[in-house]
């Protein structure tokens, strides 16, 4: 399989790059052509966005250079600050007008962050975003569907639940553990490092956009190997003091969804409150449903014409029912099974309940010195409460007996977190170029209480306490980056010095005292150092993109005059080279530092997982209607931490082994009505083409488990659809997810298996009445695949048959 997938990339690679230098050319002349379209089809490309994005305040500066909706085109050869990454493109070549930033999409968008944006440096790095509102309204969070454009990400889906689980690229993708996942930059995790699950995910009508940060983004945000996924939250508009828009969803199986939003500015004041409310009986015979209350309230100021405060406070409050889980049938199964092959809607857990409670705020000020150094400050903290009450007495796949079955276990985790981040970007001349450094401070303080009950009956809310302890974390860092900037090429030299403090302290532990053993009490002092190198070669560079600085002061002011045009940028073709080599790791959680059983015990020398990450590729946008991204990648991930079962009948938390992965990936975006009207946007709309495949060879190489292959590792995944929009009135949307056979274990067990399974989603959306009401349906699983992507200890977790669902919003 490696030889393969080097042979494919190896040919890949010189293929693409040899056509672009062949075809450069044509290029320039499709690009001449496109710039000349009339000023109605300018006109129907800014119309095609959502209206309730034109005029998005983003989380940077209004005055100076900077605007809400955009991200600038960087070139790799212009002299100017690097910094200005939000400037609105709107450009005269030649008599010729060029509107864009980076961020759009239409009618096919760059396919990477830019190079630099605000703090923080991405040059180098493969990097992709993509934007909800690219899509017809979805049902609710449906992950699979607005992260089918980009690659490498597997949605392991449960349904009976608002979780969502992230895997990337062969990591576990359980309560999303191995990945960084962020809201504006800032860790939802229930506890970075001692706790790192995710049970929190933004609903998908607040977020801008996604942004996937793969190698090199521990480096910027701290552990996990997997790369770091960032919501990037909504603003507030900026052309009206007040705007309101509703959705009700109505779905199968009892989903009733409502969400509400109202945003507006008041000169240098801005708000933005959003409530959503979900609720599903679910599909399952009993105990598969959800009730979820989340909202959020930000308000933005500013307080100067070159700084700004955002407030931002969160709530999120959800409890659902866990119908356990199912086996498969074999010659010989142990009692009370529960089969797959009886039917997905059966329960096998009847009692089973989880709630989740979180309440967050954040502090951020933002302070532009000038255009080319900015200031970056989040003060962050809050409180997550998890709670979980299950029946005893049940196996893999099995109804509970015996007679535990009479009793729960009941537990809770109470966690406190407070945190600073800080960061700054400065542009610098170097050899009559523009470089840039970019670097700051983290600081990060959690307590986690946890507390474990029995319950006498099986749906008992308390119980007797059995354990009782305290976890802590303190952590600090240093972080560093540097973009050295020489015309077409760039080098990023990284760093990152992590201080981890982490301790368990027990309280009470009834089955250690009961069998004479003493309370722990564990601390542990890890020095992580992370560094990293990235560098980025542009072979193709287009048309110059021109810029008039924005007026300080208040938005949309104008000036009798103006300053003179700037080239802030390149447009299509642009094609470029990239590569990246970053060390990242994993910290040990609580549970790992102080088990909970009387028979657990841990190594003394028990250290922090380690990864080492190749990335290299070649991607670009060599049409205005066509982008692409081709590369590869190979990373080890060593001294990863499980149990060993020991002669004495105890199991040892140890450092069991090491894995290492190597695969390919390609991913494009065409679209097909913008070719045949010469490469401009369509006035008939556009219609986008997508594909993008990740192949995947992951290996034990040490350990119990050496020669298998991880967990949640399929050797393809393979997203593809079409997209069709028309201005801002219609879309439609087909999307396709083909997974390949997996294991939901890392033993590759019989019981662990996942067939591979094919998913396609149909969606469509229409708006009326000047764009003030819409009506939106769809039906996920359009062909009606039964498939499971998921396998937890209590059992497989079927995913929803074919579901329909519809609604109606309204804007004002």
């Amino acid at each position: 399989m490696p030889s393969k997938i080097t042979l494919t990339l190896g040919t890949a690679l010189a293929g693409i790059a040899l056509c672009c230098f062949v075809e450069s050319s044509f290029a320039q002349d499709a690009l001449v052509g496109s710039l000349n379209a009339t000023e109605t089809d300018d006109s129907d490309a800014e119309d095609k966005d959502d209206s309730d994005n034109k005029s998005r305040r983003r989380s940077q500066l209004s005055g100076k250079l900077v605007n809400a909706n955009s991200g600038l085109l960087i070139g790799s050869s212009e002299s100017l600050s690097l910094g200005v990454t939000n400037v609105s493109e709107t450009a005269e070549v030649e008599g010729i007008v060029v509107t864009g930033t980076w961020f759009d999409t239409y009618p096919v968008p760059y396919p990477a962050l830019p190079p630099v944006e605000g703090t923080k440096i991405n040059a180098g790095k493969k990097t992709s975003f993509v934007k909800p509102a690219e899509f017809p309204t979805f049902a609710g969070n449906d992950y699979r569907e607005v992260m089918a454009t980009t690659p490498g990400i597997l949605v392991s889906e449960e349904p009976q639940s608002p979780i969502i689980n992230f895997g990337y690229r062969g990591l576990n993708s359980q309560r999303s553990e191995f990945m960084q996942v962020l809201e504006d930059g800032v860790s939802l995790k229930n506890e970075q490092f001692g706790f790192p699950e995710t049970h929190y995910t933004p609903i998908l009508d607040a977020v801008e956009r996604i942004e996937l940060i793969r190698a090199g983004a521990a480096l910027q945000y701290g552990p996990q190997p997997g790369g770091a996924l960032n919501f990037v939250m909504k603003m507030p508009r900026l052309d009206a003091p007040f705007h309101f828009t509703t959705r009700n969803v109505f779905g199968s199986y009892g989903y009733y969804r409502n969400y509400s939003e109202v945003d507006g500015t008041v000169g240098p004041f801005g708000y933005y409150l959003y409530y959503d409310h979900r609720q599903q009986d679910g599909f399952r015979e009993a105990n598969s449903d959800y009730r979820l209350d989340n909202g959020s309230t930000r308000f933005v100021l500013d307080v100067t014409k070159d700084s700004q405060l955002i407030l931002t406070l969160d709530f999120y409050d959800e409890e659902h029912g866990e119908p356990g889980g199912m086996r498969r049938r074999e010659e010989v199964n142990p009692p009370n099974s529960v089969f797959v092959e009886d039917g997905f809607t059966q329960t096998s857990r009847f009692f089973d309940r989880f709630q989740l409670k979180r309440y967050y705020g954040m502090l951020e000020y933002q302070k532009f010195f000038s255009e080319r150094t900015e200031l970056e400050i989040k003060a962050f903290g809050g409180y997550l409460s998890r709670w979980s009450k299950r029946q005893r007495g049940g196996a893999f796949g099995t109804l509970p007996s015996g007679p535990d079955a009479s009793t729960n276990s009941i537990q809770e985790r109470e966690a406190w977190i407070e945190g600073v981040d800080a960061r700054m970007r400065h542009d610098y001349d170097l050899f009559n170029n523009v470089s840039t450094i970019a670097g700051g401070v983290y600081f990060y303080h959690a307590l986690q209480d946890r507390t474990d009950e029995r319950g006498k009956t099986p749906d008992a809310e308390s119980g007797i306490l059995r354990n009782l302890n305290t976890g802590e974390t303190w952590d600090g860092a240093i972080f560093a980056e540097n973009r050295f900037h020489f015309g077409r090429l760039s080098i990023v030299p990284g760093m990152r010095l992590e201080f981890l403090n982490q301790s368990v302290v027990e309280q009470l532990n009834v089955s250690k005292t009961s069998n004479g053993d003493p309370l722990a009490d564990q601390s542990d002092f890890n020095f992580v150092p992370l560094f990293g190198l990235g560098f980025g070669y542009v072979l193709v560079q287009g048309q110059p993109i021109l810029s008039a600085p924005l007026v300080a002061g208040e938005k949309g002011a104008e000036t009798k005059n103006p300053p003179a045009l700037v080239v802030t940028g390149f447009g299509p073709p642009r094609v470029e080279l990239y590569g990246t080599v970053s060390q990242a790791y994993r910290p040990i959680t609580y549970g790992e530092l102080v088990p909970t059983g009387a028979s657990s015990i841990v190594n003394g020398n028990l250290k922090e997982g380690n990864a080492l990450q190749f990335e290299y590729g070649v991607r670009g946008k060599p049409f205005p209607y066509l982008n692409f991204d081709v590369g590869g990648f190979y990373f080890t991930f060593t001294d990863q931490i499980g149990e060993v079962i020991l002669p004495n009948g105890f199991t040892s938390t140890e450092n069991v082994g090491d894995s290492r992965y190597i695969g390919f990936e390609a991913a494009t975006e065409l679209d097909i009505l913008s070719i045949i009207n010469g490469g401009a946007p369509s006035p008939y709309g556009n219609l986008t083409l997508y594909g993008n495949v990740t192949l995947l060879d992951g290996e034990f190489t040490s350990g119990p488990n050496n020669g298998n292959t991880p967990a949640y590792a399929p050797e393809y995944q393979v997203k593809t659809g079409a997209i069709y929009s028309y201005k801002n009135t219609f879309k439609l949307a087909m999307l396709g997810t083909l997974v390949d056979d997996e294991f939901g274990d890392d033993g590759d067990s019989f019981e662990g298996f996942i067939p591979a399974y094919n998913v396609w989603d149909l969606t469509a959306e229409f708006r009326f009445w000047k764009g003030r009401a819409g009506v939106f349906a769809g039906i996920r699983n359009v062909f009606n695949e039964s498939y499971w992507g998921e396998v937890r200890e209590e059992g497989i977790m079927p995913a929803l048959p074919r579901n329909y669902y519809g609604g109606f919003e309204f804007f004002f």
